[in-house]
């Protein structure tokens, strides 16, 4: 089972590229769209054996800032999600 501090890998990136791609101000009479989101990020993982005795990848961000003799080491996630481009005829 994997540490509560930790989700899923798998769930930490179908989160980041679920976002609406279309920013809208009916008042204002604006609209944006957001062709590509880049996200860089130190992280923890930790990998264990799932019930099913599957392997499976969790992640946090880091949770220990603590100055020691000894620093652990981050891994660094750069995520990069790009939307089709949109036209005003689409």
């Amino acid at each position: 089972m994997i540490d509560p501090a930790f989700l899923p890998f798998a769930a930490v990136l179908e989160r980041l590229a679920s976002f609406n791609p279309e920013i809208v101000d009916e008042a204002a009479g604006v609209r944006s769209y957001i062709h590509t989101c880049e996200i860089e990020m130190p992280v923890e993982l930790d990998v264990v054996r799932g019930d099913d005795g599957a392997l499976q990848i969790g992640s946090a961000p880091p949770l220990y800032y603590v100055d020691t003799t000894f620093r652990p080491s981050f891994h660094r996630v750069r995520f990069i999600v790009e939307t089709p481009q949109h036209s005003d005829g689409d």
